[in-house]
């Protein structure tokens, strides 16, 4: 088991790597859709497992760690994502680049609604979004708790903090049905910054990208996932 120094140290090398594949996914999705996809999707993988691993560590250390990571909604609803992408429950909840590239033989294309959370700047709006299904975490936060072991409670945390049924009415209000895909980055930053918080004391930085997102996490401010942008748009290659 990794201590909780190292679990944040593949955290931040985890964070770094996904961040190069944002940047290169719009060039390389001209090119080689189903590589970008994959990259993208390898790379959520990664910072998901890290933070996982960042929980495990904390875990193990229970005897000096206080903090309810199933119950407060921005770790609960990384940890279940990232369980559901593990367990291949709800299609692994997909991604917007997976959900359109990876059925299709034919034409690379069509229509989505994304919603975006806080208030969005001119130069965030024209970024690359790593977005994921609603309709696959829908499903999810639906399945018996058998098979994903969230409970009731639990499952309505997620569904608020998405704004899940805002969410629902906004793909039902489409004159046809369309997938509706949610950003992930607010949902990394503050589960981050909420186990940083608590974990600070007990890192121990390992590298300079350790360094630098311990910092960034720190500095950042927390989203507000009640304030929510939709749109309209056409996935195209």
């Amino acid at each position: 088991m990794k201590s909780i120094s190292e679990a944040f140290d593949s955290f931040a090398h985890a964070l770094r790597l996904n961040t190069e594949h944002l940047i290169h996914a719009p060039a390389l999705m001209k090119v080689d859709p189903q590589e970008a996809a994959g990259n993208l999707d390898t790379g959520l993988s990664a910072v998901l497992n890290g933070f996982h691993s960042i929980y495990d560590a904390a875990q193990a250390a229970s005897s000096q760690i206080n903090f309810p990571w199933n119950k407060a909604a921005p770790t609960a609803t990384l940890l279940a994502i990232r369980n559901a992408r593990h367990h291949n429950h709800a299609h692994r909840i997909r991604s917007m680049e997976t959900y359109f590239t990876r059925p299709r033989l034919g034409p690379l294309s069509g229509e989505f609604g994304l919603v975006t959370y806080g208030a969005a700047s001119p130069l965030e709006q024209r970024l690359f979004v790593q977005a994921l299904s609603w309709q696959d975490v829908n499903e999810l936060l639906n399945l018996p708790h058998s098979v994903t072991r969230l409970n009731a409670q639990r499952a309505q945390t997620i569904n608020d903090y998405l704004g899940g049924d805002t969410l629902t009415s906004f793909a039902a209000s489409r004159t046809q049905e369309v997938p509706v895909f949610f950003d992930m980055l607010p949902i990394i930053t503050n589960a981050a910054k909420a186990a940083v918080r608590v974990l600070e004391p007990e890192i121990e930085v390992l590298s300079m990208e350790g360094r630098d997102f311990l910092a960034h996490f720190n500095d950042v401010g927390e989203v507000d996932m009640a304030v929510q942008q939709f749109r309209r748009g056409t996935f195209e290659i």
